[in-house]
């Protein structure tokens, strides 16, 4: 499995979120207001989050090669970076676009919308962790940021919705979101592993 302290770091924001949103949640005049203020603030720090996850892993990755004796001859090392596998994931997994650039571009919450349901239509699945599965086999061409975004603004209204009357429903509805956004993000890192050792093989077969 992927680096443990990585597994932590998600752990430790989701934890964050969760007091965030928590906090949100009670501060907030209305539910309707909470979910908006939630929805930015967890789709704007997992998408910033989530490059810095695939950049951490392929560097793991690369020293992890670097340790293998078969990789010690320099003609075998050669052929690992000759696979591009940093560029293949940059072209999987577009990161560039912030979600604040997004909306300073003009793109509003039915682009947002309109792109998320794009991508959920090329994955064949309405879950995060689905569609970012998905890209590994085939690229998307859809900023991850918008993404994230759309899945994020989907999956909080339909987890809360039904709790807006009820304070304590509603927390409980927050924290069931955000921990099963976490368990996703979490299998999606270990498809990317599975990804980057599967390419790998070629080599060994070679």
């Amino acid at each position: 499995m992927y680096n443990i302290e990585l597994k932590n770091e998600v752990h430790k924001m989701f934890v964050e979120l969760s007091k965030k949103a928590n906090e949100i949640a009670e501060n907030c005049s209305t539910e309707d207001m909470a979910i908006n203020e939630i929805s930015n603030i967890v789709s704007s720090k997992v998408s910033a989050e989530s490059g810095g996850y695939i950049v951490d892993m392929y560097a793991n990755f690369v020293a992890k090669i670097k340790e293998d004796d078969y990789f010690k001859d320099p003609k075998k090392l050669n052929d690992f970076y000759r696979l591009n596998l940093r560029e293949k994931l940059n072209e999987k997994y577009n990161f560039d676009i912030k979600l604040s650039d997004v909306y300073k571009e003009g793109i509003k919450f039915k682009d947002i919308n309109k792109l998320y349901v794009a991508a959920c239509s090329a994955a064949g699945t309405l879950a995060i962790g689905g569609i970012l599965n998905f890209a590994i086999s085939d690229t998307i061409g859809i900023p991850i940021s918008i993404i994230i975004a759309g899945a994020v603004i989907v999956g909080i209204s339909s987890y809360l919705i039904c709790s807006k009357k009820n304070k304590q429903n509603f927390y409980q509805a927050i924290n069931k979101y955000l921990k099963d956004m976490e368990n996703e993000i979490l299998n999606w890192l270990v498809k990317i592993e599975d990804y980057l050792n599967s390419q790998v093989r070629t080599i060994y077969k070679s």
